[in-house]
């Protein structure tokens, strides 16, 4: 009786081939949009290709390893060289990238396949190492229970780790949802925010969300300050991941101190707010010009009638040339609130330079609209204080 031959497939150039998977699987992930793809390619780019070519460089004979003992070393090499990888690029200027992570797997793949193919070269043929499957049904049956157990078992071991390492990278798992909330000074920094205004004075924060949500979402922006909306932003649609900025522009009002400006963000479907912001500012009030009364010495004089006793005439003897005028009386003026001025800022101007214009020190014109740094940008509005 003819026993039945093991089916095998032999393939010498297989080094060559896991380098053409690897450049395949680059051309995959920057131009052709298949997740399918990607997922076949870049497990096998991930979990074998390292450790099966430094294997190959480290054992390059058939009698050096058996097929198990290969496939566990380039598997575990596998795991165990792509972390210390990023290590290493985590320290570079390139960082731990995608495309750094493929160039350098991709370099360390092919320096390795080239040690292999020289050390592979140096022994004679039957004595090289070639990949091997190897199917051999009639050797399977003769053995024992056991053996058959064991490769039963080990086979299912290899097909549940396969799918499962799939499964996660078709469906990996949702992490945390949240929204991202903040508020910039005037200058785009988390810093400058105003502390001390004017009444009537334009203030300009910068109001950021970024989605992490993991889905699309729809926000809207309210500004309170004492219960009252003073500015509000609606319909800001964010895809996941994405980022909205945007500076707003409201006054002031009602001068008091400890005043709490509140930066409420709503999301589509809430009635309340789903993150909150404040400020605290003092507001004060513009100050007015009193009326001032006329001096004495500037008032005209007033003749008032002597009652009982005929006025007595003094002589007083005039230049020959000049007449005598009589004294006008003036009137005292009435009382007018200052107006405020407010000084829109232009190309190339300074605190100094604009202070110059209005005779009035930069400090006070810092104070006035509560600025803690001296910086200004081009059409911002600053109100001038009246000068001392």
């Amino acid at each position: 009786m003819n026993e039945s031959r093991p089916y095998s497939i032999t393939l010498h150039h297989d080094l060559a081939a896991i380098i053409g998977l690897s450049f395949l699987l680059v051309v995959t992930v920057y131009l052709l949009p298949s997740p399918a793809l990607r997922i076949i390619l870049g497990g096998p780019f991930v979990l074998f290709f390292p450790g099966y070519t430094m294997v190959a460089a480290l054992f390059p004979g058939r009698e050096d390893l058996d097929g198990l003992e290969r496939l566990g070393l380039s598997l575990g090499l596998s795991i165990a060289i792509l972390p210390l990888m990023g290590l290493v690029l985590n320290y570079t200027p390139w960082g731990i990238t995608l495309l750094s992570t493929l160039l350098s797997a991709i370099s360390f793949i092919v320096g390795c396949s080239a040690i292999a193919y020289y050390r592979r070269g140096g022994l004679a043929l039957e004595e090289r190492y070639a990949l091997r499957l190897e199917l051999d049904v009639a050797g399977w049956r003769s053995g024992g229970v056991l053996d058959r157990s064991l490769t039963v078992a080990l086979a299912v071991s290899i097909f549940v780790a396969l799918g499962t390492f799939l499964f996660v990278l078709a469906k990996p798992e949702v992490g945390e949802r949240f929204t991202e909330f903040y508020v910039l000074g005037p200058y785009g920094d988390a810093d400058y925010y105003p502390r001390r205004v004017l009444q009537g004075q334009l203030v300009n924060p910068t109001v950021g969300v970024i989605n992490r949500e993991h889905a699309d979402m729809n926000y809207r922006i309210s500004v309170e300050v004492g219960g009252q909306e003073v500015e509000q932003v609606t319909d800001i649609r964010l895809a996941h991941d994405e980022k909205w900025e945007k500076r707003l522009t409201f006054a002031l009002y009602n001068p008091g101190t400890d005043q709490r400006i509140n930066f409420l963000l709503y999301r589509e479907g809430l009635e309340e707010p789903y993150r909150s912001l404040h400020l605290w500012v003092d507001v004060g009030a513009v100050a007015t010009t009193e009326a001032t009364q006329t001096p004495s010495a500037l008032r005209a004089p007033t003749a008032s009638p002597t009652t009982g006793a005929s006025p007595t005439a003094t002589l007083v003897e005039a230049a020959p040339e000049t007449p005598t005028a009589s004294p006008v009386p003036t009137e005292a003026p009435t009382a007018t609130p200052a107006s405020l001025v407010i000084h829109v800022v232009q190309p190339g101007e300074t605190l100094t330079s604009i202070g110059g214009q209005y005779g009035v020190a930069y400090q006070a014109i810092m104070e006035a609209n509560g600025l803690s740094d001296p910086i200004l940008e081009v059409g911002q509005e600053l109100i001038i204080p009246q000068p001392e």
